[in-house]
């Protein structure tokens, strides 16, 4: 047997000295070593194949002044140490010599097993698909389509986009109870959102502009054309849509300028009011002179007549009349007749007045006045007369002899 064997191998180093190639199984080798499988096809169980070495670490480990692209098959890798030429030996497999330490063959090195560094630029073509980094429910996802492109974060609680340098951060992000927020923190001293170009900033809600800041620095809310610095549209008539939660009607009164809008409905300063103050006209007496009242004419009662002046634009003019009266003597008829107060101005009757019925001789009866009218700019007269309305039995024409008791007679407006 040994002889055999001799004799083959000095044939197939006659071969290659012959030949300098060599060939297994064919008779014309296409490289130096050149084998073909004895069953290159069919069902045969026989095996084919090459059987390089087979070592542990602690083996190749030890193997010295080793030639380079020697390749070995480290069958465990629990022995020996995973230092010096074996440092790269951490599992069982294929590894090569390259003169420093054994590599491991076609080594499986990707995102999932090592970090790395890209030597260049990388494309990866989706060809529609999502790139999806998943963990459990959560993950973040690339979306490219022919006509978009997205990127997406979504958590079981909350979805985050977290943009930082150095310690300034801005967190955009939406979670499960309904917020939806963007942040600054760390050392950022402003949060700046807006436009690089002429084009308006609005923010919406419902699918719709609400706020609009155009480039020229007005401000509308509710209209998307602000033609001030600040303009409202309330979208209901007669309505500003401003309101002032802390300053209201019962506000306590300040001093300042009065607001009032023109008639495009720009806020203005307009005149502040004068201070209000009371012009009050009046006649007082316990001691005018009687006068006669009969049912023909009406008679002025005395001291009644005054003059009032009313300042440009008119007044409202608030009126108080109140007049006690003795009845002197006994008309002739004996009757009970009806005797009326009534208020005059500029000599017209008014609509103003007081009806009282005599119930016999030397009593007394009391009248009162009180009303509001509006006069012109000007003087006007106001008086109060009286006059028999009813005889009942009392002679037409019979006079009725009126002593003033008291009587009191203002008229007021305000400035």
């Amino acid at each position: 047997m040994k002889r055999i064997q001799f004799s083959i191998i000095l044939s197939i180093f006659g071969s290659s000295l012959i030949f300098a190639q060599m060939g297994v199984n064919n008779n014309a080798p296409l490289a130096t070593l050149d084998i073909t499988a004895k069953n290159t096809t069919g069902t045969s169980t026989d095996v084919d194949g090459i059987l390089v070495p087979r070592v542990d670490r602690q083996r190749a480990q030890s193997m010295s002044s080793v030639p380079v692209s020697t390749m070995i098959y480290v069958n465990s890798n629990a022995t020996g140490t995973q230092t010096g030429t074996a440092a790269n030996i951490d599992a069982p497999g294929y590894y090569y010599y390259n003169g420093t330490s054994w590599i491991k063959l076609n080594p499986i090195n990707n995102i999932y097993t090592s970090d790395g560094t890209l030597g260049g630029m990388r494309t990866v073509t989706t060809n529609g698909n999502t790139v999806s980094f998943v963990n459990g429910t959560s993950n973040v996802g690339i979306i490219t389509t022919a006509t978009e492109g997205r990127f997406s974060a979504n958590g079981s609680t909350r979805g985050t986009l977290t943009l930082s340098s150095g310690t300034n951060i801005v967190d955009a992000y939406v979670d499960n109870a309904n917020a939806a927020q963007i942040n600054t923190s760390g050392t950022a001293t402003k949060l700046s959102i807006g436009t690089t170009t002429a084009t308006p900033l609005a923010l919406k809600t419902n699918g719709t502009d609400k706020l609009t800041l155009l480039s020229n620095g007005n401000v509308g809310i509710g209209t998307t054309v602000p033609s001030s610095a600040f303009e409202l549209a309330s979208g209901t008539a007669n309505t500003s849509g401003l309101r002032f939660t802390n300053l209201t009607s019962a506000s306590p009164i300040s001093t300042g300028q009065a607001l009032g809008v023109d008639a495009s409905g720009n806020l203005v300063t307009v005149a502040n009011p004068s201070p209000t103050n009371v012009s009050t006209s009046s006649v007082n007496s316990t001691a005018a002179a009687n006068f006669n009242v009969t049912d023909l004419t009406a008679t002025i009662v005395s001291g009644t007549s005054q003059t009032i002046a009313v300042p440009t634009g008119g007044k409202a003019l608030f009126i108080n009349f109140m007049l006690g009266v003795d009845y002197v003597n006994n008309p002739a008829g004996s009757g009970t007749a009806y005797y009326e107060a009534r208020l005059y101005i500029d000599g017209v009757a008014t609509d103003c007045y007081m009806r009282t019925q005599e119930v016999g001789i030397s009593t007394n009866a009391s009248f009162t006045i009180s009303t509001i009218k509006f006069l012109a700019a000007g003087n006007h007269t106001i008086d109060v007369r009286m006059q028999r309305t009813f005889n009942n039995g009392t002679t037409s024409g019979a006079g009725m002899t009126c002593a003033p008791i008291s009587m009191s007679f203002n008229a007021s407006y305000l400035n």
